[in-house]
């Protein structure tokens, strides 16, 4: 019985048994790191992974990119081909028996390329030239201007102010450079320029002004030297080039003349303001020729930078010592019935209230500043001024010195001083250089019953635009009058206008 048992038993043992077979895992996918992140459009990006399998082995890798498709097949490489975006990668790994793992995510930003290179002065300069001076309606219709620069961008924080006071104020948020665009080059003053700034990226603004900057408080010598340095100027229509003339000299015979005049000459800039030789040169011909005019009871007196400011009281001081009549010669930049000297304003209306309480006595106004010819309306009134010659009308500027403008060249460039002032004295001196000419100044004097002083002063602004050939003065001496824009006008009380 028991070897039955056994037989059954090992019978059992050699009979076959099946097992069911074991289903395979997926392994499973790791994004270790993508970087930089951000980075720029063509910089080198590296992608690292790793994939973990628990029953065999990882044998393959796919990335892929939301925008670029695939980028990769290896658990690490570098790639620098991923376009500009917001890139979502997908990360998966596949087995030894082909099977292939979820995706993970991860994502990366790719910017435009910056340029790393800030713009320098040169770049800046193309700015100007390229893109905003074409656009210019100044430059477009061929009017004259130069554009001139500071050598060294200005710092964030920096206050730009219009020098005449003006309430334009500009405070700098960035480093920005400066251009200043005068479109009228070279006059005496308030006329239209432009303060151009351009920062590190290329960005401009421009602000209409009429006068020239005054920086942190200021005046960059560069920007009212006349005429500016050629490394200064950035572009423009306008020659550069110094006049060659002289101080004017005098010398006239005897004059006799009847009355006790007053002569005050006026220098009004600041050593720190644009055209400075030029007014400096433009007064000492002044005071040359009245000096040389005047008779011994007669009384030459100058004022010069803060000393301009006295004029008035200068004017008072003569009213006291009983000359008459008075005259007063005026170099300054100016406005619109306005005048700067020695830094302050004066307007046209101060000069009228102070002739107007002096009715005994006879006045003569000579100013040659920019829209000089704004004030004839203002003392034409009064019955005490005799004369008023301007070196231009109420719309226009007033030049200084010039011997080249246009092609053509001036008469008298032996001259110095602005343009219109050097041709009235000019003129006036030819006058009383000549016997002839003098007494036939008397004559008209005589004849209307006021000082000579009062006729050769009209007679003198007509013979300097070549317009008197009464006194054979018939060539045009004034250049920015044949060049045209340059008006010189007048007021003669006892004769005609003067236009």
């Amino acid at each position: 019985m028991i070897k039955k048992v056994v037989a059954i038993f090992l019978l059992f043992l050699l009979v076959p048994v099946a097992c069911l077979p074991v289903a395979n895992q997926p392994p499973t996918a790791y994004i270790d790191s993508i970087t930089p992140t951000p980075s720029e459009v063509g910089e080198v990006v590296t992608f690292k992974g790793h994939g973990t399998d628990t029953d065999g082995s990882v044998v393959a890798y796919a990335w892929k990119s939301s925008i670029d498709g695939q980028v990769g097949t290896t658990a690490l490489f570098t790639t620098s081909a991923l376009s500009v975006g917001t890139h979502i990668i997908s990360f998966e790994v596949q087995d030894n028996n082909d099977a292939w793992s979820a995706a993970v995510t991860a994502q990366i930003i790719v910017e435009e390329e910056v340029d790393d290179e800030e713009m320098e002065m040169e770049d800046a300069i193309d700015v100007v030239v390229e893109n905003i001076l074409p656009e210019i309606h100044e430059i477009i219709t061929g009017d004259p201007y130069w554009c001139l620069k500071l050598d060294s961008p200005l710092p964030e924080g920096t206050v730009i102010e219009e020098d005449s006071g003006s309430t334009l104020r500009i405070t700098l948020g960035d480093e920005m450079f400066f251009f200043y665009l005068d479109l009228a080059p070279g006059h005496y003053y308030e006329h239209d320029v432009k303060y151009i700034l351009v920062d590190k990226d290329g960005s401009h603004e421009e602000y209409d002004a009429k006068w020239w900057p005054r920086i942190d408080g200021v005046v960059p010598e560069g920007l009212v030297q006349f005429p500016p340095d050629e490394d200064d100027v950035v572009d423009g229509n306008v020659q550069l080039a110094q006049p060659t003339g002289v101080h004017m000299s005098f010398k006239f015979p005897f004059l006799r003349l009847q009355w006790c005049e007053g002569f005050i000459v006026v220098q009004g800039l600041m050593t720190s303001e644009a055209l400075y030789s030029d007014a400096v040169d433009t007064y000492l011909n002044g005071i040359n020729f009245f000096n040389g005019y005047k008779n011994e009871c007669s009384v030459v007196e100058g004022l010069v930078q803060s000393q301009a400011a006295d004029v008035l009281d200068e004017i008072d001081d003569m009213l006291e010592a009983g000359l008459n009549p008075i005259t007063i010669y005026i170099i300054a930049h100016g406005g619109t019935d306005s005048v700067k000297l020695g830094g302050q304003w004066f307007t046209a209306n101060q000069f009228h209230n102070k002739m107007a309480a002096h009715p005994d006595t006879i006045f003569n106004f000579i100013l040659g500043s920019c829209h000089s010819g704004s004030f004839i309306n203002n003392l034409n009134t009064l019955d005490n001024v005799c004369v008023v010659v301007t070196a231009c009308d109420p719309d226009q500027g007033a030049t200084p010195d010039w011997d080249t403008a246009g092609g053509l060249t001036d008469f008298n460039s032996a001259d110095s001083g602005s343009e219109w002032t050097s041709s009235l004295l000019e003129a006036m001196s030819e006058i009383v250089g000549d016997s002839t000419k003098f007494n036939a100044i008397r004559e008209i004097a005589w004849s209307y019953g006021v000082p000579e002083t009062c006729v050769l002063i009209c007679q003198g602004q007509w013979g300097a635009l070549g317009a008197n050939p009464e006194f054979g003065l018939n060539q045009d001496l004034d250049l920015s009058h044949r060049w045209g824009g340059h008006d010189p006008c007048g007021y003669c009380s006892y004769y005609l206008t003067i236009e």
